[in-house]
């Protein structure tokens, strides 16, 4: 009767101790490529931006003519990864596209 009971203890507090360690990658908003931001040009339409790029994290009532792609990553080892894409509309066409020029990788220190 002691030993089921010692096996499963033992084995609960193997699995508790494994997920305890367990960190999971986080991402969220948009990732862009260079070959996806490169086909966005101006004059495009707002749908074929969307079409393009996908629907952007960020579309502010007050600013309309402006789409937020934004993206971030943070891996496992603690590193962090962020960009983000603006796509500025005037008269429902591409007017500017303002990208920072690549992810910033941020590792811990």
């Amino acid at each position: 009767m002691i030993k089921p009971i010692i096996s499963l203890t033992l084995g609960a507090v193997l699995l508790l101790g494994g997920c305890s360690s367990y960190k999971m990658e986080i991402q969220q908003g948009n990732y862009i490529s260079r070959e996806e931001l490169a086909m966005v040009k101006p004059g495009m339409s707002a749908a074929q931006v969307q079409q393009t790029l996908g629907t952007p994290l960020l579309m502010d009532d007050f600013h309309k003519n402006r789409w937020d792609y934004v993206f971030y990553l943070k891996a496992p080892d603690g590193s962090v990864q962020r960009s983000s894409v603006t796509v500025f509309f005037q008269n429902g066409v591409v007017q500017n596209i303002r990208n920072d020029a690549a992810p910033v990788v941020v590792t811990p220190k």
